[in-house]
């Protein structure tokens, strides 16, 4: 693992974090309140769990700004193989959601990876997916399919937001707060996931940075079965700027990745029957 810092010179004003959707949620407990999470998971009280056993599972704090958090060997190495072998059967040129008035072919060299969504009719990809919903509180009804990614060498993904700024993207059904990558090999050269406004005052550096490069902020390289979660949001409920992050170049081996995107409202079939989703 190599977590490195590096800031740079100039620093201009401060770019203002988007504003919430008016009217959708006042506070973090109203956001939860609406998301319906508490409805698919109530709270239960100090010391009750609802499962009989515990799951212990390390992790590092990465980052404040954003909120960044990696998980040391959280999946095995059968796991991380499985994802790659069904994966790899079906792989095709890595999509990219466009902003309005973009065009496919202006936004080509973004994301140069191949990739495709798994769902969780294997057991093992099934067991990854409950272990993130353990870690992060957030039942997997909110999840959406994994996205496998295969980088070659020189493939990268230029710094983007997970999240969807209505601003950019017109109005949102429900949002993107989370971001898990599960990384399924480890890289010997490049392939780091770069996060170039990472700092209390990483917003000073918006004006100025180069979307295609990983120079500034904090990078972490891949290492096979680790987990970094990260919240593409702030706990007021704001989408979070400094959760801009890429994908670095690989330079030398193949870099394989499993991204779990976590949403603020229910997505699967379950949550209609339940009446969480409207």
């Amino acid at each position: 693992m190599a977590v490195v810092g590096k800031h740079g010179k100039r620093y201009l004003e401060a770019s203002e974090p988007a504003e919430p959707r008016p009217g959708q949620w006042g506070s973090f407990e109203e956001l939860v309140e609406w998301s319906g999470m508490l409805e698919d998971r109530p709270p239960v009280a100090t010391g009750e769990t609802g499962v009989d056993h515990y799951i212990v599972q390390p992790f590092q704090l990465l980052s404040i700004y954003p909120r960044a958090y990696l998980y040391p060997r959280f999946i095995n190495d059968t796991v991380a193989d499985r994802f790659i072998e069904i994966a790899s059967k079906q792989l095709s040129r890595s999509g990219l959601a466009l902003r309005k008035g973009e065009k496919m072919t202006e936004q080509e060299d973004v994301r140069t990876s191949s990739g495709t969504f798994l769902g969780v009719k294997d057991p093992l990809l099934a067991f990854a997916e409950e272990k993130i919903a353990r870690v992060t509180g957030i039942p997997s009804g909110y999840m959406e399919p994994y996205n496998v990614l295969r980088y070659e060498n020189g493939q990268h993904y230029y710094s983007h937001l997970d999240a969807f700024p209505e601003k950019d993207y017109g109005p949102q059904n429900s949002q993107r707060i989370a971001t898990v990558l599960l990384y399924l090999t480890s890289v010997e050269e490049g392939g780091e996931t770069v996060f170039l406004l990472e700092g209390a005052k990483g917003l000073e550096r918006l004006p100025t940075i180069d979307y295609k490069k990983c120079d500034t902020g904090i990078k972490y390289k891949p290492r096979k079965g680790d987990a970094l979660l990260f919240w593409d949001i702030m706990p007021t409920g704001r989408l979070d700027q400094r959760a801009l992050h890429g994908g670095c170049p690989v330079i030398q081996g193949t870099k394989w990745a499993a991204t779990k995107w976590i949403r603020n409202r229910c997505m699967r079939p379950s949550c209609i029957d339940k009446g969480v989703v409207e």
